[in-house]
């Protein structure tokens, strides 16, 4: 296992971390958000966490994470990568919260939601402000490798300021401390490229992809890492290669290269995505960027 450098954060405060990250890392390297665009109510995923008292707990080599009362997507990371990469403004709150303001409008163009009509703006706004409720019912227990734990949700509430008429959205103040104790990247230069792609599960191991500055990994265990249910079906598992393999343009476009062939898959890094270390140090609460 080789470290890699990482910079110490550049930043004086959360707000300005916030103002130039797309996600935390962490969040990507354990499944938070689950491989899919949505999990219907008969889905095995769906009734696995309903059988099991509305809990998921996942582990990879980065940490754990136990997910309770509602099951993410990458349609809810979708809209929160939009929300950090299209911001208006940001202010910290006396509670230790932040809000993040932005635009309904522009956020529902660059995710190809028609408003054509008054009609089409309701029901979009609707849809989109349900997915922000839905992000905010969920609770996350996380635990690095050093036994470190932290309990947040990323969304407290929805917000409106009637004198920027933006919306915005609360963040927990638990997730802030999150996003200050631990790494960020920085891939608002790919959000477009990125929402571009259909599959899901590739977008999944893109954003995974985008928190490393270089690293190796097979087919399985990149699988597991971003939490595709393993072990599958023969059919479920040749459906999900035939995937992989027609998207082998998408990957080659952010520099990753799948050999499918082997099972495996090559990073090497790209120049235009940044990681930020901890705003403090001094807590070593979450693992270094290593591989």
């Amino acid at each position: 296992m080789i470290k890699k450098h990482m910079q110490k954060s550049l930043f004086e405060n959360v707000e300005s971390k916030i103002k130039y990250s797309t996600s935390s890392v962490e969040e990507l390297r354990v499944p938070i958000y689950a491989p899919v665009k949505q999990l219907p109510p008969q889905s095995t995923a769906a009734k696995s966490f309903k059988k099991n008292n509305n809990v998921r707990i996942l582990e990879t080599k980065w940490g754990q994470v136990e997910i309770r009362n509602r099951l993410l997507t990458q349609t809810h990371k979708d809209i929160m990568d939009l929300i950090f990469t299209y911001k208006r403004n940001i202010r910290r709150l006396n509670d230790g919260s932040i809000a993040l303001y932005f635009s309904q409008s522009e956020i529902s163009k660059y995710y190809n939601l028609n408003e054509n009509s008054v009609d089409s703006k309701s029901k979009n706004l609707k849809w989109f402000r349900q997915k922000l409720d839905e992000i905010a019912d969920c609770r996350i227990q996380y635990k690095d490798t050093k036994g470190n734990e932290m309990d947040f949700r990323i969304v407290l509430k929805k917000a409106f300021s009637e004198k920027e008429n933006l919306y915005g959205i609360i963040l927990d103040p638990n997730y802030v401390e999150f996003y200050e104790k631990g790494l960020s990247v920085n891939y608002s230069s790919k959000i477009s490229d990125l929402l571009s792609i259909q599959s899901p599960l590739v977008k999944s191991i893109i954003r995974f992809f985008f928190t490393h500055k270089a690293i190796n990994m097979s087919l399985n265990k990149l699988l597991h890492t971003v939490g595709f249910p393993l072990p599958a079906s023969i059919r479920t598992m040749q459906i999900t290669k035939k995937t992989l393999r027609e998207n082998i343009n998408n990957f080659n476009n952010f520099n990753i290269l799948y050999d499918a062939k082997k099972e495996i898959f090559y990073y090497k890094g790209t120049d235009d995505i940044f990681i930020n270390g901890p705003i403090d140090t001094s807590t070593n609460s979450f693992p270094e960027l290593i591989e």
